[in-house]
């Protein structure tokens, strides 16, 4: 609580908020379609890294391109299963995640995702 009075201290300070709510701006579905965007393009250029044409994706639920995108946007950002599963065609998010999951486990697959993360410049 004090934290975020600070902050919000200082964002007034700078001629900016930090309140959520119509008169700010700051919606919720606001913040949601921000999140998107930014997940779309973290997508866009691991896959582009990756050599994955994301128009082209396999009909498989558990195609490695997908498990592997999956994976390096688990690894990379706050995405949601439930994004990552509509947006790359895993089926459920609990499915999205699992695959994520076992890839990361993997010895081959935690070499590749650590490689793949290592290009992207921040």
């Amino acid at each position: 609580k004090e934290f975020r009075a600070q902050m919000k201290a200082r964002m007034e300070a700078q001629g900016g908020t930090l309140d959520v709510g119509p008169e700010t701006g700051l919606d919720r579905s606001t913040i949601q379609a921000e999140r998107v965007q930014g997940w779309e393009e973290s997508l866009q250029v691991l896959a582009g890294l990756a050599g994955v044409d994301l128009n082209r994706l396999s009909e498989k639920k558990s195609d490695e391109n997908k498990v592997l995108l999956a994976a390096a946007m688990k690894q990379s950002s706050s995405v949601s299963n439930a994004w990552l599963a509509e947006r790359l065609g895993m089926g459920k998010p609990a499915s999205a995640s699992q695959f994520a999951r076992r890839f990361l486990l993997s010895q081959n697959g935690k070499v590749r995702i650590d490689t793949l993360l290592s290009r992207v410049k921040t």
